[in-house]
C-alpha cells in the first residue's frame, strides 16, 4: 500500500509540475476581450480575437477598475489586476449588430472571468448576449441573473426559443468567478465553474452559416441594454468549437500565475481521499 501511494505521489507532481510549467490558454478564440489590453478604452473593447474588430461600448462606458482578482480554490491571487466594471443601467460593451463583427458558430464555448457587485440597476439584470439579430432571433445564446444570483440561459436554435434547464452556476456578490459555457451542436450545453463541471444537459443544433451578430456583454443585447448586469468583466473568450474540461483549466493556468501551493494542496487533498 504504501509503494503504491509512493507511485502515485510522485507521478501527482510530475503531472502537476508539467502542468504549472507549460500551461498555455487555448489558442484561436475568435473574440477574446481582456481589460489589461485594451487600446481603444474607453469608446471600444478591442477583439482581440481572430475575427478582429471590436464591441463599441454603449451608452455610459464601463469604468476600467484597477484591484487584486482572487479565487482561492484556484490558487488565483492576482494583483493590479484590470477590469471593467458597469456602475450604473446603459453601461455595457456592444453597439448596434451592424457595427459588430459577426461570429459564427456550431460547437462553440464562452469563458467569462467576473463578478457581481450587487443587485439589478432596474427591473432585472441581464448578463451577455450572443446571437442572430434581430435579438431573440433564429439563433443565440442568452445569459441572465435569476433569483438573484443565478446565471441561467435562453437558447434559440432551429429558429425559435428552446427548453433549457438551469445552469447551476451561482454569482456570489462580491466574490470573483470564473465560469464556460459550453455548447457541442445537437448533443449538449455543459457549464463549468471554477474549473469544475456543474450542469449538463441536451444541446441544440447551430447553423454555422447564421451570423452571430448582436452580441453584448453586460446585457442580453443592445437593445436592452437598460438591463445592465450589476458587476466587472476582466476576461470574456468566445470559441467557435467545444472546449473540454482540462481545456478550460489549461485557460485558467494560462491566463494567471496561479498559486503552486494552494492548488497542489487542494488537489492533493482530492488524491489522498480517492486512494
Amino acid at each position: 500500500m504504501k509503494i503504491c501511494i509512493s507511485i502515485y505521489t510522485t507521478i501527482f507532481f510530475l503531472v502537476m509540475a508539467c502542468a504549472i510549467g507549460f500551461a498555455n490558454v487555448v489558442p484561436d478564440p475568435v473574440l477574446y476581450l481582456n481589460a489589461a489590453d485594451n487600446p481603444a478604452h474607453p469608446d471600444a473593447w478591442e477583439n482581440l480575437g481572430t475575427e478582429g474588430g471590436e464591441l463599441l461600448a454603449a451608452d455610459k462606458p464601463m469604468e476600467l477598475e484597477e484591484g487584486t482578482i482572487e479565487i482561492p480554490s484556484l490558487g488565483i491571487n492576482q494583483p493590479n489586476a484590470k477590469y471593467y466594471t458597469a456602475t450604473e443601467s446603459h453601461s455595457t460593451f456592444g453597439g448596434p449588430p451592424q457595427k459588430n463583427t459577426p461570429l459564427f458558430f456550431e460547437d462553440w464555448t464562452l469563458e467569462f472571468l467576473c463578478r457581481r457587485n450587487g443587485d439589478f440597476f432596474v427591473e432585472e439584470h441581464h448578463f451577455a448576449g450572443f446571437q442572430n439579430s434581430p435579438r431573440e432571433g433564429k439563433q443565440g445564446i442568452r445569459l441572465w441573473i435569476t433569483g438573484g444570483q443565478n446565471l441561467d440561459t435562453s437558447i434559440h436554435a432551429d429558429g425559435g426559443k428552446q427548453g433549457v434547464q438551469p445552469l447551476n452556476i451561482v454569482l456570489a456578490q462580491g466574490e470573483w468567478t470564473w465560469i464556460a459555457v459550453v455548447g457541442t451542436s445537437g448533443d449538449s450545453i455543459v457549464a463549468y465553474q471554477d474549473g469544475e463541471e456543474v450542469s449538463k444537459q441536451a444541446g441544440f443544433e447551430f447553423d454555422k452559416g447564421l451570423p452571430i451578430d448582436d452580441i453584448s456583454i453586460g446585457a442580453n443585447s443592445f437593445d436592452e441594454r437598460r438591463r445592465t448586469f450589476n458587476g466587472s468583466f476582466a476576461i470574456v473568450r468566445a470559441y467557435d468549437k467545444a472546449l473540454t474540461e482540462a481545456e478550460i483549466n489549461q485557460n485558467i493556468s494560462g491566463t494567471f500565475a496561479v498559486d503552486p501551493a494552494d492548488k497542489l494542496s487542494t488537489t492533493w487533498a482530492n488524491v489522498k481521499r480517492g486512494y
